[in-house]
């Protein structure tokens, strides 16, 4: 109960971050923003982990997914995670949309084409990938900016979220992306991070043989 908690909590902060920063008059504000609360919130959940397992699944689904793949969380925590933070997300984007008229007009927001779209979600979920492993291997969190910067410099900033599912799917339900793009963007996104893992697994072979926490 209490990872799934703190998988809302941390799903309601980043997709509260993106939508907040699509208002910024300056797009490199926005996506430095996202990447400020992103940090932060790694490092709180970083805290909890230990030997046994990894406490950054807790952060996204992708994360989640990938440390399953490498064995430092439990496959039974993936799917609950995934679960939490698409009903916060859904939630937080149909109230958005619900005060379109009092919260005023996104500022920066672009309309990517599906091809865009897929490319950038891909590299993102590659890059999440790598970096969840080097964090959960002792690598400075700050790392964890690296798939936000991609995410909203490679492409239009309303982008800015591919690194995390929960929020593209509150920003399809906020009528600020196209449910096309959202489809191609969660699908490619995943389809990279897992890419991403077993590279990893593939170059480290020890990353990818840590018992499973039961």
């Amino acid at each position: 109960m209490r990872t799934l908690a703190t998988a809302a909590l941390h799903g309601a902060a980043v997709t509260l971050a993106v939508l907040a920063a699509l208002r910024a008059s300056d797009p490199v504000l926005a996506v430095a923003a996202v990447a400020v609360v992103v940090v932060v919130l790694t490092w709180f959940a970083a805290l909890a982990s230990d030997d046994s397992g990894s406490g950054l699944d807790v952060t996204g689904s992708l994360q989640g997914l990938v440390l399953a793949i490498v064995g430092r969380t439990a496959w039974g925590s993936v799917l609950p995670v995934l679960a939490t933070q698409a009903v916060v997300g859904v939630a937080i984007g149909a109230g958005a949309d619900a005060l379109h008229d009092q919260l005023g007009p996104t500022l920066v927001v672009g309309t990517p084409s599906l091809a865009l779209a897929g490319v950038v979600a891909a590299l993102v979920g590659v890059l999440a990938a790598w970096v969840t492993l080097a964090v959960d291997g002792s690598a400075p969190v700050a790392l964890v900016a690296a798939p936000v910067a991609v995410a909203g410099g490679a492409g239009p900033v309303v982008l800015v979220g591919a690194f995390h599912p929960a929020t593209v799917l509150a920003l399809g339900t906020a009528g600020l992306l196209a449910w096309d793009v959202v489809a191609i963007v969660v699908a490619t996104a995943t389809l990279g991070a897992v890419i991403g893992s077993y590279t990893v697994s593939t170059l480290l072979p020890a990353a990818g043989t840590e018992d499973e926490p039961a």
